[in-house]
């Protein structure tokens, strides 16, 4: 099950897109025979600088912040956009990483 809210399915939806069209891309170069872990790399390098940028755009102006006035405790209003209640534009340090893991495991492999 994907838990997500706001525009936090865009976490999955923009590396899958990049992979598609990474791999379209590719096969029609004829570079499909290419380590396969190079690509997804390079997908979940340029989709985590993406997703930083998309998630910190989304998350500023969530909306109003209220105050009770009897406890003087503050609740913002509006959506947050998350996935597995993460805010969105932390996945893109999270796909940075993972992208160079995956070059590193290619180099000394």
């Amino acid at each position: 099950m994907i838990i997500w809210k706001g525009f936090g399915i865009l976490n999955i939806v923009i590396p899958g897109v990049l992979f598609f069209i990474v791999n379209t891309l590719l096969s029609s170069l004829g570079l499909g025979s290419i380590d396969s872990r190079l690509p997804l790399a390079f997908v979940f390098i340029v989709s985590g600088v993406i997703i930083w940028y998309l998630g910190k755009a989304f998350n500023t102006d969530l909306g109003k912040v209220l105050v009770d006035m009897e406890t003087g405790e503050r609740y913002q209003t509006g959506t947050g956009h998350s996935l597995f209640f993460i805010p969105m534009h932390y996945w893109g340090p999270i796909g940075l990483a993972a992208g160079f893991i995956l070059i590193v495991a290619t180099i000394f492999t």
